[in-house]
């Protein structure tokens, strides 16, 4: 069933305009990137000078699938003979349609924010959830105007919304059910505190009721500052973590979870650690609803990372038969400790490290680095590369110890990074990014 009918998009926006809409007209969603097209959306279309919207030459393929237009001036589409949505402003249209859908929605909403595994978090809950009904911004933008496009194209009758929030925008999504699943600094501007950045993802649970749920990764930095902030809500914490007391204990020793006493086996594969909060949060969250926790640890067992996010793929690459570890979509302190940590525990030889600097560290980013030094030490690497400016730091202390090469930028490494890698090599690849290791995945992959 379609949600959107003209009633609505008129509920929603109130002052807007509609040209050559036919009788009992519908639409699936909203999207506002011709790549996100899905059959019976609405396209968000931009005029010239605007920045928000697909481009108009870019949907002309996809006319046959698009249920009408949305835009600030009829006039500079009016040839595309489609149904047209004339609004004042299209980001204010797009947060006024998220907010209408999700006033309209009865079910339960989850929506998670954090400093690194917040997309995996998310799939992993929707993995649990989707057999009893589920929507998701799944590999999506997590930005508030992309949670509020996302959430239009969501069907009001599933049972679970399962939302990744970059800051923690409740007031968007208005939870029933919040997940932090760390804090580290990542994204820090300049003058920004940890601790200030912790009372602004707790702004999650801002538009909460009390007998809400949240659910908080009890060994994260700024611990204190998110219970608290719950705590003035009259939410319900569920905490998670390795230490005794808290309601998921994770048992990293032997792949296992404690809930309330009772052992929940994750099977005898590796598993790194920081998946396994990732699945801590998830069981916390079917504990919530009270769905049983060993179906939903079963339907994980075969978890597949995301690109970018963990992702481990046998390729073939220039004549050479490799294992991929591709963690290139970003990096902060405590992602790129903890997956260096968990790669060096995996493989037991021919590790190859292509580490790229952690921007947007702010006045600490140089030490951010050099407290990376240990943990490269045990990960027992044959050969690291090195790429950005605040990885020389850490290259001018390993150089003599291990077998290391550095390249100022991506640009430099790109041509000449192929030279590094042989046969049987297992390479793990990492950085922000802005710094551009991705594009050596890319290459590896294609």
């Amino acid at each position: 069933m379609n949600f959107w009918n003209k009633e609505n998009i008129q509920g929603a926006l109130g002052n807007c305009r509609f040209y050559n809409f036919p009788e009992n007209w519908s639409a699936s969603g909203i999207r506002i990137w011709h790549t996100d097209l899905g059959e019976n959306d609405v396209v968000v279309l931009r005029a010239p000078g605007e920045t928000k919207g697909a481009v108009k030459q870019n949907i002309l393929p996809f006319l046959d699938k698009i249920s009408a237009i949305m835009c600030t001036n009829y006039e500079n589409f009016k040839d595309l003979d489609k149904p047209v949505i004339e609004v004042e402003d299209v980001t204010k249209a797009l947060f006024a349609l998220g907010k209408y859908i999700r006033r309209a929605y009865k079910g339960t909403v989850i929506t998670l924010t954090g400093s690194a595994g917040k997309s995996t978090t998310t799939r992993m809950i929707y993995e649990t959830l989707k057999d009893f009904g589920a929507d998701s911004n799944l590999n999506l933008a997590n930005t508030l105007i992309a949670i509020c496009w996302n959430m239009t194209t969501f069907d009001i009758t599933r049972k679970y919304w399962v939302i990744e929030s970059s800051i923690g925008y409740g007031y968007v999504s208005f939870p029933n059910i919040a997940v932090v699943t760390n804090l580290a600094a990542v994204h820090l501007k300049e003058g920004q505190t940890l601790e200030g950045m912790a009372r602004g993802k707790s702004k999650i649970f801002a538009t909460m009721l009390p007998g809400g749920f949240a659910v908080l990764n009890r060994d994260m930095q700024c611990y204190e500052i998110f219970k608290e902030t719950a705590e003035e809500k009259g939410l319900n914490i569920i905490t998670f973590g390795k230490d005794e007391g808290v309601d998921v204990r994770i048992i990293p020793e032997n792949y296992s979870f404690e809930i309330e006493g009772q052992i929940y086996s994750a099977g005898e594969n590796f598993i790194p650690e920081y998946l396994m909060y990732d699945m801590a949060a998830a069981m916390a969250v079917n504990k919530i609803l009270n769905l049983p926790v060993q179906d939903a640890l079963k339907k994980l067992e075969n978890f597949k990372s995301l690109k970018g996010r963990g992702e481990t793929q046998n390729i073939t690459f220039d004549g050479k038969s490799i294992t991929l570890v591709d963690e290139a979509f970003n990096a902060n302190p405590l992602s790129m400790a903890a997956t260096i940590e968990a790669f060096g525990k995996n493989y037991d030889a021919n590790k190859v490290l292509f580490l790229g600097d952690m921007t947007e560290g702010g006045d600490k980013a140089r030490e951010y680095h050099l407290a990376l030094v240990d943990i490269i030490k045990n990960a027992n690497p044959a050969k690291i590369i090195f790429c950005g400016p605040e990885m020389q730091n850490v290259f001018d202390i390993l150089k003599d110890n291990f077998e290391c090469y550095y390249f100022e930028n991506i640009n430099k490494l790109l041509p000449e990074f192929k030279n590094f890698i042989n046969n049987n090599d297992n390479v793990f690849v990492k950085s922000s990014h802005a710094t551009g290791l991705h594009k050596i995945v890319e290459s590896l992959k294609n």
